[in-house]
């Protein structure tokens, strides 16, 4: 009785390739106070009939079209029982101890609204156990993200310190009901991608704390999406979500130091690409910069109410201590590979 309630979503989409090792490894976990709660997103492969061949205990909720992961998130959550919301990727695997670890950092200090574990990269092609998918991401004067460990060895005593972090990776986070009801979740104009981080602002905003707890591991398969649905509308809905997220969220002060500099840096990456023959991703820059104008009076509605009804402190009360400026080089690694970055 002294473990709280904890509502476990799960957002699948044709994901017969991973939905039944990610739900056995739940069935595995100590902590068994919870519900979980599968949202399909109108799934054409078997990954339907093997949730409910196999894992009776789920909520199975079907819907008849691709809500993408920030709508579907958003319908599960309004069917959660939780006082706590664990938001988990479908190609994920956790380690037994995981949610006790994470619960338990909730009654430490009662201003922490979200937590994020250590989230490893699974063995695939590319990476090895043990290399650092994310331990969450800071804010940056250019407005692009610090990933902090990115692609290094998770046994680094940087990346296995309890820290807070400007936005937690939405692969894996546990949050407070509480915060749901305040400021509501996702934007489900975020279709997929940077969701999570435009959700993390208005937590902060709301005087909220986000923290990593590095004692909480998973493991993440990654790229899914970007296989799934095409590296150029992944980079559309990147682009457009940070520029909208910020345009929505930020102080005027915060946006006349950071959006000029962080369009100039769009649009160069987009020229980068057209001089590299990747007209597709210069495309898709250029895609994502004329939505947010269209949709600018849209936007500028969403702002007012985050303004006047989320807002409860000042961007510097958060960003200094959740920002970061790595070395110039960092934006170089951030298109050719994070890894060979060094902290």
């Amino acid at each position: 009785m002294d473990k709280p309630f904890v509502t476990i979503i799960i957002v699948n989409w044709n994901g017969e390739d991973v939905i039944d090792d990610c739900l056995s490894s739940l069935m595995k976990q100590e902590y068994k106070n919870i519900e979980v709660i599968v949202l399909d997103n109108d799934s054409k492969d078997r990954s339907k009939q093997i949730i409910k061949k196999k894992f009776k205990y789920v909520k199975l909720i079907e819907s008849d079209k691709n809500l993408g992961f920030a709508e579907g998130n958003n319908v599960a959550v309004k069917q959660a029982k939780g006082e706590y919301i664990l938001l988990l990727n479908s190609d994920t695997l956790i380690m037994e101890n995981f949610l006790s670890v994470l619960i338990s950092s909730f009654a430490k200090n009662k201003k922490i609204g979200i937590v994020q574990p250590k989230i490893l990269y699974k063995s695939n092609s590319s990476y090895k156990d043990g290399t650092i998918n994310s331990i969450g991401a800071y804010f940056t004067s250019t407005g692009f993200l610090y990933y902090l460990g990115y692609g290094k060895n998770s046994s680094i005593s940087l990346y296995s310190k309890k820290k807070e972090i400007f936005s937690a990776y939405g692969a894996c986070m546990l949050i407070r009901r509480k915060v749901i009801e305040e400021v509501g979740l996702f934007d489900p104009d975020f279709f997929l991608y940077f969701e999570e981080t435009d959700f993390c602002v208005r937590v902060w905003l709301a005087g909220w704390k986000i923290v990593y707890i590095p004692d909480s591991v998973i493991y993440h398969i990654g790229g899914v999406s970007a296989r799934k649905f095409g590296i150029e509308k992944v980079y559309f809905h990147s682009f457009k979500n940070r520029i909208c997220s910020y345009l929505k969220n930020f102080e005027i002060e915060t946006l006349i130091k950071v959006m000029p500099l962080h369009l100039f840096i769009c649009e160069s990456t987009a020229i980068a690409y057209l001089l590299l023959g990747k007209l597709h991703l210069f495309i898709a820059v250029q895609k994502s910069i004329i939505w947010n104008i269209k949709n600018l009076h849209k936007t500028l509605v969403k702002r007012d109410k985050i303004q006047k009804h989320v807002r409860k402190i000042k961007d510097v009360d958060f960003l200094l201590k959740v920002g970061k400026n790595p070395r110039l080089s960092y934006y170089i690694y951030l298109f050719k590979g994070l890894e060979y970055y060094k902290d």
